[in-house]
């Protein structure tokens, strides 16, 4: 009989192994997720599956927050990590460090490889993309003849404005797709359609491939005619989204891109005319009038009345000359007589008297004014040089009175101006001193 352990014992003799295993350690294990299922404290719970068998696996909150994508039910991803043996329940397990899908890097790489090669080309600027045209006669549509794509697309362009569709019946999914869409755009750009729309309905990442593949976006790219991209929808954006002149969400906004609405071009016409009549109205009014005002300007009778007015005019204006005339030369007659009259000598000569005596008269009445104005000034003169003597100060030296300065030459007025051994001048009427004062009473 062999060695006797507790259940205990044996768990943590086989989680021990299990640990100490560099075998089943730092692996990476390729599996479909099945049977998800959440801690409260945030840790996830599921089982990694092929065709033959499953593993149970644990990813740990801090692992969970890491990995940066939803788990979805037969969801295929790579998960690294090692095994594990819970010893209080017995169960073996995968302890998964981190997972990402599977094959999505390789792809997600190559795909954003891709996008900036062509970026550096040019082939997404939009200087290069071109105006789809207004109203096109035939619409080229590379896309499944079976899809409901096609469908719609007729379906809109019917009720908007009927044009002709060609269809260039192409794979939109699979390996065989990207051949078969380019084919398509080249064989629509050998008939000279008005423009073409690529389409197909939503799908995966995987589905929509086909619209990432580089010769699918070169061929866009490099048509003849305005492409319209309608792959997928809003949340799909392949590259060749972004190398078609026109992105559609659908096909058929695709379709509503492609062509006018039929209403609103009936619309758009109508007001056109109302203008274009309203205009030629106006026009053919003013044309009305202007022949109007010279029918009656020009009318062989208007001008014979206005003639026979012009005449009378002249006439009037003939006899207003002769008064005018006439009388101008009996003005000029009259002028002449007084002045022959004033230049006869005896005129002249009484003139020249009047004249001489009333010169006389005004020069005795300017030589009494200058002898009046004279003697006015000379009185003035007189009182202010009366006024001047008595305000000058040295007038008074004549009476006994003296000056004194000191040596600046300023006259001292108070006893408070000098002090002992000062030098003063004193000024008496005719002539000065030079004293030193000797003493100072105040």
């Amino acid at each position: 009989m062999g060695e006797e352990l507790t259940v205990t014992q044996f768990n943590e003799r086989v989680g021990s192994l299990v640990s100490n295993t560099d075998s089943i350690r730092n692996l990476s294990v390729v599996g479909e997720i099945s049977g998800i299922t959440r801690s409260s404290a945030g840790h996830v719970y599921f089982s990694l599956k092929d065709k033959d068998s499953a593993v149970r696996c644990t990813l740990f909150r801090f692992a969970f927050s890491r990995i940066g994508f939803e788990l979805k039910e037969g969801m295929k991803v790579v998960a690294f990590g090692g095994a594990s043996y819970y010893v209080k329940g017995g169960s073996f397990g995968f302890n998964i460090e981190s997972m990402a899908p599977y094959g999505k890097g390789d792809l997600q790489k190559k795909l954003e490889e891709l996008t900036a090669k062509l970026l550096a080309e040019g082939l997404f600027d939009a200087d290069r993309k071109r105006e789809v045209p207004r109203y096109p006669r035939v619409i080229g549509v590379v896309t499944s003849p079976t899809g409901a794509v096609i469908k719609d697309i007729i379906d809109t362009t019917a009720r908007r404005f009927p044009v002709d569709i060609l269809l260039a019946p192409s794979t939109v999914q699979g390996d065989d797709a990207p051949k078969s869409i380019i084919s398509g755009i080249e064989r629509l750009n050998a008939v000279q359609v008005d423009v073409i729309i690529v389409g197909r309905g939503g799908g995966s990442k995987e589905d929509l491939s086909a619209f990432n593949d580089e010769g699918v976006v070169r061929a866009v790219a490099s048509s003849k005619v305005p492409v319209i991209s309608a792959v997928g929808h809003a949340t799909d954006k392949t590259l060749v989204d972004r190398a078609a002149d026109r992105y559609a969400e659908t096909p058929t906004a695709a379709a509503m891109i492609a062509t006018p609405d039929a209403l609103d071009e009936g619309r758009n016409v109508s007001n056109l005319i109302l203008r274009a009549k309203g205009s030629i109205d106006r026009t053919l009014g003013r044309m009305k009038a202007r022949f109007e005002y010279a029918e009656a300007v020009l009318s062989p009778k208007r001008a014979e009345v206005q003639i026979t007015s012009m005449g009378n005019k002249l006439d009037r204006l003939a006899v207003n000359s002769d008064n005018m005339i006439r009388d101008m030369l009996s003005s000029y007659g009259l002028r002449l007589d007084r002045l022959e009259h004033k230049l006869e000598p005896k005129y002249m000569m009484e003139g020249i008297h009047q004249n001489m005596m009333s010169l006389d008269d005004v020069s005795s009445r300017c030589d009494r004014a200058i002898d009046d104005y004279i003697e006015a000034k000379s009185n003035k003169l007189e009182r202010f040089d009366g006024k001047l003597s008595g305000l000058d100060p040295t007038a008074v030296l004549g009476r006994g009175y003296t000056m004194i300065k000191d040596r600046d030459g300023k006259v001292i007025t108070s006893i408070s101006m000098i002090d002992v051994d000062d030098e003063v001048t004193i000024m008496m009427k005719d002539g000065r001193a030079v004293a030193t004062v000797k003493e100072v009473k105040r």
